[in-house]
């Protein structure tokens, strides 16, 4: 999602001295602290964050406010203790293109706009059984869709791309799948629109690079993420972040010439975006669309437009996230529905499972309820 002004550069400065404090990094803990802040609990460290140059890998992490650096080649084995169940291997090699159109699972559990809130993802996952308590895989052949806004806003952004990279090789060594698609908040980073990170992140630490660079496409997180399809099918399904607009079906595209056509896009800003990339980087393209929710975008995508949409990817609904609701919600009779459901403002999250073959609520104390009659 992205709405509400950035913060003010003297508020992110005073919110960064209320965390050093309460971190104890000075030797003492305040007493008080903003009520989305966990005094104690926050680390302003950071890292890994893995740069390649050819074979060769530096791996950065911050300890401390200084930034400690390795040096590996690839292919070599990280590890991510707290993060990951086990180590993963990690080659010097690009990744190909994610595949984007599956068969219809048995099980789909999708979640949307994390924004960096690590503990609040792992709660929601363990209590509907996707991994256990020691961050293993236990959904089985299900698939697991994070339909775009992993990062901005939140204080555990890095910890939650590494948790994901490393579940998605977990889960498809026991059958399934975890796919991670780009929100606009993915794509803000990497064309340098910081306006919304958290402060922990906005910190100038020397020897550390910019927040696009540890994100570009040299970098094993920033080049994963673009390997990832803006637009997912998965049977009956359409993911993706923002959504379909009427504008984007009449370019008359594939599943597959979006998501390439988006991948060429990644990084662009401004007038270094033009034709196809300055559509699908647009309001109307996939990331950022609103209008198939009432109210919506400015206009907002009528029934027959949403029926032709849906006709277009041979599709029954869209899993779309970008817009908050207080609870994961269907929409225009179960042809969308949306799934934001406010993790980012400290909620407890929600998350739309398919199992049985129907649509659920799943929610963060385990219980699940039919989304349709």
């Amino acid at each position: 999602m992205n709405s509400g002004l950035p913060f003010p550069s003297m508020v992110r400065t005073l919110w960064v001295l209320i965390w050093i404090l309460g971190s104890g990094l000075l030797g003492w803990q305040l007493p008080f602290a903003p009520a989305n802040v966990q005094v104690g609990a926050l680390s302003l460290d950071d890292g890994p964050h893995v740069l390649w140059n050819g074979s060769h890998a530096r791996i950065l992490r911050v300890r401390g406010g200084r930034v400690e650096v390795e040096e590996a080649t690839g292919p070599f084995t990280l590890a991510l203790p707290g993060v990951a169940a086990h180590p993963i291997t990690l080659q010097p090699v690009n990744p190909l293109p994610a595949q984007a159109v599956f068969p219809a699972p048995k099980k789909i559990l999708a979640v949307s706009d994390i924004h960096g809130r690590f503990d609040t993802l792992l709660k929601l996952l363990k209590a509907q059984k996707v991994i256990d308590d020691g961050l293993r895989w236990t959904f089985g052949q299900g698939h697991l869709v994070v339909v775009g806004d992993a990062m901005d806003r939140g204080p555990n952004v890095t910890e939650v791309l590494w948790f994901l990279r490393a579940l998605e090789g977990a889960a498809r060594k026991k059958g399934g799948w975890v796919h991670v698609l780009p929100g606009n908040h993915e794509v803000m980073v990497a064309a340098g629109d910081l306006r919304y990170l958290h402060p922990k992140y906005d910190r100038k630490i020397e020897g550390l690079p910019s927040q696009p660079e540890l994100l570009g496409p040299n970098s094993e997180l920033g080049r994963w993420l673009r390997s990832r399809p803006v637009l997912l099918k998965l049977g009956n399904f359409l993911f993706v972040h923002g959504g379909v607009s009427p504008e984007l079906v009449a370019q008359g595209w594939d599943i597959k010439q979006i998501n390439t056509r988006f991948l060429a896009a990644w990084g662009l800003r401004g007038r270094m975006a033009e034709g196809d990339a300055a559509f699908l980087l647009g309001p109307n393209g996939p990331v950022w669309y609103r209008g198939l929710l009432p109210p919506g975008g400015s206009p907002s995508s009528t029934e027959a437009e949403i029926t032709q949409a849906l006709k277009h990817f041979r599709v029954g609904a869209m899993i779309v996230g970008h817009t908050t609701q207080n609870h994961v919600t269907a929409f225009h009779g179960g042809k969308v529905f949306v799934i934001d459901a406010g993790i980012w403002e400290g909620q407890p999250g929600e998350a739309w499972l398919w199992d049985g073959g129907r649509a659920w609520r799943a929610s963060a104390d385990g219980r699940r309820e039919p989304l349709l009659p």
